[in-house]
């Protein structure tokens, strides 16, 4: 099993910019961590940052398996090592062999990240 962590991160604040708020990045290894925190920095810096920030996440044939069932599958650490359903094991399966097929040895996710709004600018 990698080591995959359940990551916070401090991003500013939707709505003022300003304030920094702990933003859910969701279930990542530390080197996709590090990726992930670098490509937000980068869209953030260049402005017209939108709600979602949408960055890579790239991931070894194994990882994929685990990025997956964790973050889009809902799936607990705990889970993976006997709990995983078998459709959801398929079509994970499926997946990571269509993304491999493309070419390369790393399959590449879309990932989303939410910006939040902190307590002082109470926006509805």
């Amino acid at each position: 099993m990698s080591d995959f962590k359940y990551y916070f991160h401090q991003l500013p604040c939707f709505n003022c910019k300003n304030t920094k708020v702990s933003t859910d990045l969701g279930w990542l290894t530390a080197a996709m961590k590090e990726d992930v925190v670098a490509q937000m920095t980068a869209i953030i810096a260049k402005g017209n940052v939108e709600t979602d920030l949408l960055v890579n996440v790239t991931c070894t044939k194994d990882e994929a398996r685990e990025y997956l069932l964790l973050n889009f599958y809902g799936y607990s650490e705990e889970d993976l090592a006997s709990q995983v359903k078998a459709d959801d094991e398929q079509e994970v399966a499926e997946e990571i062999a269509e993304l491999l097929a493309e070419g390369g040895d790393a399959a590449v996710f879309e990932h989303e990240v939410v910006l939040q709004s902190c307590t002082d600018c109470d926006i509805d």
